[in-house]
């Protein structure tokens, strides 16, 4: 359960803003202004100022989150095969022939299991009484169990809340331990323990304030071996959306409104914070580009903030689903398609090769009769481009929601109504 990779097939669903922001949010920039440099003539001192205060504020906002970020790891019973009846010294053919010992004959492997770590992640705490975040792919194994432990090497029981459907995002609550280990040993069916009390807890920032050019730090279990290694770089660009897909190639996932970040987010650090240097999480590191350096990802935490309250209203993450694929138009994009009559909207495709439907069967926008290569200009008379996509649109909406579509099909305009659905994995 490692941190994501870039896939390489980003471009075909990636809606990229090229220029997401304007360059800015240095934290201690403002703190200097033209005419000082004139008034005490020294300005080697103020840069060392400027130095120190940004310094003092990295320093500051990491004491403050660091206690509430967790090391997440996955445990299973795994089977595995031991050699039985077999001595090897004696089975060597020079000391059979001088003992004159016959051959041994190889019997069959015994399947035995044992209980090894097959995987690891980090997380943070969101309430005292333990509620955390993760990532979805740190603790999608629905047959391993898993444990926290926390900055001061507490270990916790692992409870898995819910698994959004959409995004790269898991919901656990810490438990005491103690439970789910006689129940292992006994076979039988126990509750978790008692969740902790007053437990350190991050505070969430607005992701939407962030700035291309920012300072951020970004917390985790590096390689799942160093707890709480921490990484700092900027904010490179907001809005990315990515194709992501773990190591082993069996999970993959359209990530959307992406945070891209060039502070090292290693392997480990799926699930940690990246905060800003007032100490608040502005996002959940979930991916990196591993043919390249300094490109890494997070979710934005504004994203993940409707999923909380799902969970604290309904006990899981509801979200709608309206059931296309698409990529987003710009006006260089649709020339390269021969759509020179459009500089904007979702154009909904797929890709057979890899059993990806543009429409998805059953879906909301089958039953409203949306085809292959139509264009979404508008919803509810937003308009569809890279800095309104259709994915974040449908993600403001709940399942029941009335939609009014403006569509572009070969060259025609159509009013397009379609009704939102709860999604399922299912």
């Amino acid at each position: 359960m490692n941190t994501f990779s870039f896939s390489k097939t980003v471009a075909l669903f990636a809606g990229v803003a090229l220029i997401s922001g304007a360059v800015g949010g240095g934290i201690a920039a403002s703190l200097i202004q033209p005419n000082q440099i004139n008034q005490n003539g020294d300005p080697s001192r103020i840069i060392e100022e400027r130095a120190f205060v940004e310094e003092s504020d990295t320093i500051a906002a990491i004491e403050k989150v660091a206690p509430a970020v967790l090391s997440v790891v996955a445990t299973k019973d795994v089977e595995v095969f031991m050699n039985q009846g077999r001595d090897p010294f004696f089975n060597d053919p020079f000391f059979r022939d001088f003992f004159g010992i016959p051959e041994q004959q190889p019997q069959q492997q015994q399947p035995e299991t044992e209980r090894l770590r097959v995987g690891g992640g980090t997380g943070f705490i969101i309430q005292e009484d333990g509620l955390a975040i993760t990532n979805k792919h740190v603790v999608n194994d629905p047959q391993a169990d898993y444990s926290a432990l926390t900055n001061e090497g507490v270990e916790y029981d692992v409870e898995v809340i819910a698994r959004d459907p959409v995004n790269d995002l898991a919901i656990i609550q810490l438990h005491e331990k103690g439970r789910r280990d006689e129940e292992r040993r006994t076979g039988e069916e126990r509750e978790f323990g008692p969740k902790p009390k007053n437990m350190p807890k991050v505070e969430l920032g607005d992701s939407t304030k962030l700035q291309v050019g920012q300072n951020v730090l970004a917390i985790g279990n590096a390689r799942g071996e160093y707890a709480n290694s921490v990484t700092s770089g900027i904010v490179s660009a907001i809005g990315r959306d990515i194709q992501a897909g773990d190591s082993s190639g069996q999970f993959s996932e359209l990530l959307t409104g992406l945070i891209q970040t060039d502070a090292a987010i290693n392997f480990g650090n799926s699930g940690g914070p990246l905060i800003n240097l007032a100490g608040q999480v502005v996002g959940v590191n979930t991916a990196i580009d591993a043919a390249a350096t300094g490109i890494g990802f997070a979710i934005p935490i504004n994203q993940i903030k409707p999923a909380l309250e799902s969970v604290a209203k309904h006990g899981r993450i509801i979200r709608p689903v309206l059931g296309v694929r698409h990529i987003i138009l710009n006006e260089e994009r649709a020339a390269q398609m021969k759509l020179d009559d459009l500089e904007y909207g979702a154009l909904i495709t797929g890709d057979r090769s890899r059993g990806e439907f543009g429409i998805i069967p059953d879906s909301p926008a089958e039953k409203a009769g949306l085809r292959i290569d139509d264009v979404i200009l508008e919803v509810n008379a937003e308009k569809i481009d890279e800095n309104n996509e259709l994915s974040m649109i449908v993600r403001e909406h709940a399942p029941g929601d009335t939609l009014r579509l403006k569509v572009w099909r070969g060259g025609e305009i159509l009013n397009i109504t379609v009704t939102l659905e709860e999604f399922s994995e299912a």
